[in-house]
């Protein structure tokens, strides 16, 4: 018992934890007019096979990760239809270079308005989510948290080595 514990210590020593950022107005977007009575959607690429869907329903925008060429998808947000993607990104955490995890910053609403659709902003959060093989990372933080963008990555990285 004492060898595995070491070895699990060995192995979190040489794994190195870093971010890569995905803009989601930036030149790794592209988007692509919706047909007929459909609406268009963005694609951002994002770092491996993980790309970034933007798309509208009739009272949201959904922000979604998701791994290419497979039906793996992680909701990031789902926001309204005024909100301003041209300053967001989507932070990727990775560990030795491969990714296991996303972190948004997503605003908070009020009351659903008349349509159904999202109420006044009332904040923002840092929402978490584990990419394929680390569904179990899932957390938000308050951005008026002290130093919530590490708190965030924080949340990410420690339940990385939590296997359930």
């Amino acid at each position: 018992m004492i060898a595995i514990s070491a070895v699990c210590v060995t192995a979190q020593k040489t794994t190195k934890f870093t971010s890569s950022y995905t803009n989601l107005s930036g030149k790794a977007c592209k988007f692509y007019p919706g047909g007929e009575g459909q609406d268009g959607m963005s694609l951002c690429k994002g770092p491996g096979k993980y790309q970034v869907r933007i798309y509208s329903s009739a009272t949201m925008t959904h922000i979604v990760a998701e791994l290419k060429g497979t039906d793996n998808s992680y909701s990031l947000a789902s926001v309204s239809l005024d909100f301003n993607q041209a300053r967001s990104n989507v932070e990727w955490r990775l560990a030795n270079g491969v990714p296991f995890a996303a972190i948004f910053r997503a605003p908070t609403y009020g009351e659903p308005n008349e349509f159904g659709g999202p109420g006044k902003k009332t904040g923002e959060q840092l929402v978490v989510v584990g990419l394929k093989g680390h569904d179990d990372i899932e957390a938000t933080i308050d951005a008026k948290t002290p130093n919530a963008n590490a708190k965030a990555r924080e949340a990410a990285d420690t339940k990385f080595w939590k296997k359930d």
